[in-house]
């Protein structure tokens, strides 16, 4: 990646149920929706930015039940890589 606003998104294989779990299951990767600290931050758009509209309109947009959005902080890459793990 080039510049700055260093945001992944990635879809989890299985059901809204199963990225709910991953996203709790984060220990390193806070669970917050906030872009202004350091610390890597990890939300799930369903349950978040994205709640109070419909799944049909969350699908025209490209946001499905198992999106995950990381915002990357200044961790150390080897501690992050081995909490998504």
């Amino acid at each position: 990646m080039l510049g700055y606003g260093e945001v992944v998104s990635f879809e989890i294989k299985g059901s809204f149920e199963k990225t709910m779990r991953f996203v709790e299951s984060l220990k390193l990767c806070l669970l917050a929706a906030s872009l202004g600290g350091t610390e890597t931050l990890a939300t799930q758009p369903a349950t978040s930015s994205h709640y109070f509209i419909t799944s049909e309109q969350r699908q025209k947009l490209g946001i499905t039940d198992q999106l995950v959005r990381l915002a990357l902080g200044v961790e150390d890459p080897e501690d992050i890589i081995a909490d998504l793990k």
